[in-house]
């Protein structure tokens, strides 16, 4: 079986492929020529068979060659936050006109492939702390550049006429620290939420989907009960693991209104964990794991850790605004 699987150097891409490394599939990868994407390309070369498409998911050409012959294609391939809200013209190109160059060239082969495409569950918008954990029957709320990217070409898949598959993907943190945008942490309110979901459980979701019948449906991607937490002990568990410590309350978005909740919630995920069976990992794994990838860096930290602090806490949009609010409501 051909497999296409573009964004394959990223995050879940990388996780993706070590678990389509498993099957007996003839794989090939398609991402952008970065230096780090090249790096982390070659170092599998020399254990894996596979071939790579260097390209931009905006080029319809190289397109069309990544696509042709292929029996599925899984697309990760896209920019997310901040970087989407910062660059929203460069966000819909090349998240939903990207998306529209695979369909269409996906569409002219004899065979027509099955895709299976990673959407998020940030396409729900704001949730508050009451809010129930979410399902594909609840109604989606685009409220950025990002989200609202992501509901367009859900829309344009299921419309494709290609026999398709969506992913609606809790919080994946990278296991590479410089991957993880610590500045999203800011606007996560300490009562938040908050879903976990390993790199390694999504990859292989994703790749056991390829043949499992999932065709037409819309499934939630999350680490299960387990991994359900507020935010207050994830982050503190997360920032413990890295050597900085807990930072003070006031360093996180205090939310007044619905609206100024972050996008995060707990998930239904039993028809996704029958289907797939993905579901091997929990956050204490992932913090173990970290721990042993980021020795060098975790004793840097502590060599530093005053210092850092402070300036996470001095990086901190809501910092001064929280604690001069506490000071004068007393």
């Amino acid at each position: 079986m051909n497999i296409l699987l573009t964004g394959s150097f990223g995050n879940i891409g990388r996780s993706t492929l070590k678990a389509l490394f498993k099957e007996n599939y003839n794989i090939t990868c398609f991402d952008i020529p970065s230096k780090t994407n090249k790096k982390f390309e070659k170092k599998q070369q020399k254990k894996y068979n596979f071939h790579t498409i260097w390209g931009d998911i905006r080029n319809q050409e190289i397109i069309a060659e990544a696509v042709k012959k292929q029996d599925c294609i899984i697309h990760l391939a896209g920019i997310t936050p901040p970087l989407t809200q910062r660059k929203p013209e460069l966000a819909h190109q090349i998240n939903v006109l990207g998306t529209e160059h695979l369909v269409k060239e996906a569409l002219k082969q004899k065979k027509l492939p099955k895709i299976i495409f990673s959407s998020s569950i940030s396409i729900y918008g704001p949730q508050a702390l009451d809010s129930p954990p979410r399902n594909v029957e609840h109604q989606v709320n685009p409220i950025d550049v990002y989200t609202s990217t992501k509901v367009e070409t859900e829309r344009l898949i299921i419309n494709s006429g290609l026999p398709w598959t969506i992913f609606r993907i809790t919080a994946v943190p990278s296991l590479s620290l410089r991957e993880n945008e610590m500045e999203l942490l800011y606007d996560m309110p300490m009562e938040q939420k908050i879903e976990f979901v390993h790199p390694y459980d999504v990859g292989q979701a994703l790749a056991n989907a390829v043949i499992a019948e999932t065709e037409g449906r819309i499934l939630m991607i999350g680490g299960g009960k387990e991994c359900q937490y507020i935010n207050r002990t994830f982050i503190s568990k997360y920032l413990d693991t890295l050597g900085i410590g807990v930072l003070p309350e006031a360093v996180f978005r205090i939310p007044k209104r619905e609206s100024e909740w972050y996008y995060t919630n707990w998930l239904e995920t039993e028809e996704s964990q029958k289907l797939l069976k993905y579901q091997k990992h929990t956050f204490d794994d992932y913090l173990l794991e970290i721990k042993k990838k980021l020795i060098f860096t975790r004793f840097v930290i502590f060599l530093f850790r005053p210092f850092i602090r402070r300036m996470l806490i001095k990086r901190s949009p809501y910092y001064e605004i929280n604690v001069y609010e506490r000071k004068h409501h007393r």
